[in-house]
């Protein structure tokens, strides 16, 4: 209930921003661009192939493409290097690579909550941190989860070093899962929460990294510097038009769901998963920081402990990035002078 008052909320907002800043008209010839995703379709893609299939972008003069990618990683590059004009990505992801000089922005907030959790089967017995003492998990080689395990073994009372870790490549960590020869694994509320919930027909323990304490802004809309410098109306228009999709996506899920399939039409996801990847995606659009600010506001003082956390445990160094260098509202309906940062 507390989200489908929050989501009235905001549409009363969100309409009364439209009203003040007006919309932008669509030029003659539509702008085309591309947003690479970070992966195949899934769940948290519902607003921007819903505002593709309904015409929330061409509203504002865009032709806009959704572009499948291979990772956060290597989205985030090409939207840096211009050859795609934006990119949905990890904000974690980006604030290392911004550590190394890379120019680019999150301009817009999707995942503002961590979707990661740790997952286990439910006959294990495995429901709290603790009971994972003398557990054997797969971490997976480079998976943000398993990087950030640590804070969640420090914000749990969990000793890190009381579990047995097998170190496997990620489709070997979720099948190691699935034939329980591990205890636990990792993942995301988002992604394999269903998808693995529909192969096993159960419902799966998670643990999750938020209710630990870890505040780590994820996935959203970057835009490279560059690009963004000298385009600043498309970057606009991209941004508030998938504010507008995220609205109407709340407000009618069904309705986004059938877009979604509309235009992932080779997907080999099922309805039922994509539907409860969508329901987990809504629960994390806010921060206990942003509960009160527009759809996609991210605030400074979440992207701080972001960093933060990356410091203490992914060995990013210290001073190297600051909110500002990696994030912006500027772009955003509703954003307020102080939200302009």
């Amino acid at each position: 209930m507390r989200e489908i008052k929050t989501s009235v909320c905001f549409s009363a907002a969100l309409l009364a921003a439209i009203a003040v800043q007006g919309v932008a008209s669509p030029a003659s010839a539509q702008t085309a661009v591309t947003v690479r995703l970070d992966t195949f379709y899934y769940g948290s893609h519902v607003p921007i192939l819903l505002g593709i299939v309904d015409g929330l972008y061409k509203k504002r003069g865009l032709e806009v493409t959704a572009a499948t990618g291979r990772g956060s990683a290597n989205t985030i590059q090409t939207v840096s290097a211009g050859t795609d004009q934006f990119g949905f990505a990890d904000g974690g992801t980006l604030v290392k690579f911004a550590a190394q000089g890379l120019k680019a922005k999150q301009i817009l907030g999707i995942l503002e909550t961590t979707p990661s959790i740790i997952l286990t089967m439910p006959e294990s017995g495995i429901k709290t941190a603790k009971d994972l003492v003398g557990k054997t998990g797969g971490f997976g080689i480079g998976s943000a989860p398993e990087q950030l395990f640590g804070a969640f073994a420090k914000g749990s009372g969990l000793d890190a070093t009381s579990v047995k870790r097998v170190s496997v490549d990620l489709p070997t960590r979720d099948n190691l899962f699935m034939q329980k020869q591990i205890d636990f694994s990792f993942g995301y509320t988002v992604t394999q929460l269903p998808l693995m919930e529909e192969k096993c027909s159960c419902k799966l323990n998670t643990l999750s990294y938020a209710a630990a304490g870890i505040t780590a802004v994820a996935n959203g809309i970057m835009v490279g510097d560059d690009y963004a410098a000298k385009n600043p109306e498309i970057v606009r228009n991209f941004a508030q038009a998938t504010q507008e999709a995220i609205e109407a996506a709340v407000k009618n899920p069904q309705r986004a769901i059938d877009a979604f399939f509309e235009y992932a039409k080779d997907t080999k996801l099922s309805r039922p998963v994509v539907t409860a990847q969508w329901a987990e995606t809504i629960k994390l659009l806010h921060t206990e920081a942003t509960k009160d600010k527009p759809y996609g506001y991210t605030a400074p003082s979440d992207w701080q402990k972001t960093i933060d956390v990356l410091i203490e445990y992914a060995d990013l160094p210290k001073g190297a990035v600051t909110p500002a260098s990696v994030s912006t509202n500027e772009y955003l309906l509703g954003a307020t002078a102080d939200a302009k940062k």
